[in-house]
């Protein structure tokens, strides 16, 4: 399996290295085809990453270190109003860990353990599918639909003109409860219809999708049993001094797979309970820009409330977020300060009728936790986090992050939703009767000297606390240290 996926993508990259050449050949000028306005366009990217874990002091089988590559190949086409994309997508794992699994609580040990536990216990596989086919039709740059499969994210719906808002919402707004997953090793898409419109500096997005396998299994070619509804209104103001956003959003998730739940229940109440997951979520987002004199002041609110059903029990929860940052031009290569804090709400009984835990759906969830040993349930953090950029093509980021679980009585959450139809695509480990979960410093270097290459050197180091060694018996501290290099063209 390893040489035939080895195969398609070396073939693959070398298919787009001479049609790149041929297109860009086709559109110099004097080009019909160029000037006709009607060429194949044809891109690719190739994004290979090297990881090392060592969870949590759990032994030589949490020190690991494995790699995978991701090769991506479209074409696209644009006639008058109408457009196509085809894209096709080769994911590769190499030397994934095959003793990185302790028996329960412990479980998996970091995303190498669960990289070769998605992938029927192969240390090397690959797999070749369909990553986006879509038609689109434009209404004058006003409007949009989007049919087939295609990457969608929450909280993307309108573009900011600020350049740190728009960052700002790329980091700390988009891809919250919808996402492609796109750090994991495979990703993932979303099957169904998009639609959009723009009225008079207003966004309307209606999505009806469902997901696609993926994020860890390599073979993300089906579809899912998972119905998402999304719906959205948008709306940004600017002025001299600022600008700002706002969205209100609903969603709602049903999921058809008849997986076991992952909740704090007691395994047996877990498994007899095959019942639909049906959550709807009505939530919004308020991020601003301020300029005041030398500095850029930036803030965001983001919120949610959860209701329906999990299984037999009654679904009711929460989430909140308030963060606030500042860059002054007396700081030393534009640097970005900015402190936030994160509460979604947690289960407090276990023995009766109400399920009280945020649910995140589909996510993203390593856009909001740099190092993914946890993610927005049962959750409450608070952090700080600088960036700069000594260098036009280097960008600095480094973070301190407080993590605590939310309810003792619940669990600690792992993980990013349904990626395939044997597990339900998040994890748990015990609290052990506290809420004490780890601190984080994390540290990242990025390099981009040029638009088709960028590279990313990330380390992070994490200090269990009693929740952490309740489960690995007294240990305390892992890190994770990853280098990407990413090309495209």
């Amino acid at each position: 399996m390893f040489r035939l996926g080895f195969r398609m993508l070396v073939a693959l990259v070398a298919a787009v290295s001479l049609s790149a050449q041929s297109a860009v050949a086709q559109s110099a000028p004097g080009s019909s085809a160029a000037a006709a306005g009607a060429a194949v366009r044809l891109s690719a990217s190739v994004r290979v990453r090297a990881e090392s874990w060592d969870w949590f002091d759990a032994g030589p089988a949490g020190k690991y270190s494995y790699a995978h590559a991701l090769a991506r190949v479209a074409a696209a086409r644009a006639t008058g109003r109408w457009q196509w994309r085809l894209e096709g997508a080769v994911p590769v794992l190499m030397g994934l860990p095959n003793d990185a699994t302790l028996p329960a609580p412990a479980g998996q040990l970091g995303l190498g353990s669960t990289l070769y536990a998605a992938n029927d216990a192969q240390r090397t596989v690959a797999s070749a599918f369909v990553k986006q086919a879509f038609v689109r039709w434009s209404g004058g740059g006003r409007s949009l639909l989007r049919v087939g499969r295609f990457e969608f994210s929450d909280g993307a719906e309108r573009a900011a003109a600020d350049p740190t808002l728009a960052a700002v919402k790329a980091q700390r707004v988009s891809q919250r409860l919808l996402g492609p997953f796109g750090f994991s090793a495979v990703g993932r898409s979303f099957d169904g219809a998009h639609l959009a419109a723009d009225r008079k500096g207003t966004n309307f997005t209606i999505a009806a999708m469902r997901p696609t396998a993926g994020a860890f299994r390599v073979d993300a070619q089906p579809g899912l049993k998972v119905n998402v509804a999304y719906a959205a209104i948008a709306r940004g103001m600017r002025s001299a001094s600022g600008e700002q956003d706002l969205r209100l959003f609903g969603l709602w998730y049903g999921d058809e797979r008849g997986t076991v739940p992952v909740d704090n229940r007691a395994a047996a109440a877990r498994t007899a309970d095959r019942s639909a997951v049906e959550v709807v979520t009505l939530g919004g987002h308020w991020a601003a820009i301020r300029k005041v004199g030398k500095a850029k002041f930036d803030a965001v609110a983001w919120g949610a409330v959860q209701g329906g059903a999990w299984g037999r029990q009654d679904h009711a929860a929460n989430a909140v977020a308030l963060e606030g940052g500042v860059q002054h031009g007396a700081l030393p290569w534009g640097t970005w300060v900015r402190v936030g804090v994160l509460r979604t709400s947690g289960d407090g009984a276990s023995a009766d009728d109400r399920h009280e835990t945020f649910f995140q759906a589909l996510p993203t969830p390593r856009v909001y936790a740099r190092m993914p040993f946890y993610n927005m349930m049962n959750s409450s953090e608070t952090f700080v986090t600088a960036q700069a950029k000594p260098h036009a093509k280097v960008t600095l980021r480094a973070g301190l992050h407080g993590l605590r679980l939310t309810e003792k009585t619940d669990l600690w959450y792992l993980g990013g939703g349904a990626f395939d139809d044997r597990v339900f695509g998040f994890a748990g480990r015990p609290a052990s009767g506290s809420t004490a979960l780890a601190r984080v410093m994390d540290l990242s270097l990025a390099w981009q000297p040029n638009a088709r290459l960028a590279v990313e050197l990330y380390g992070a180091s994490a200090r269990g606390g009693a929740v952490v060694q309740g489960v690995y018996g007294g240990s305390r501290d892992a890190r994770f240290v990853y280098l990407e290099t990413t090309l495209s063209r």
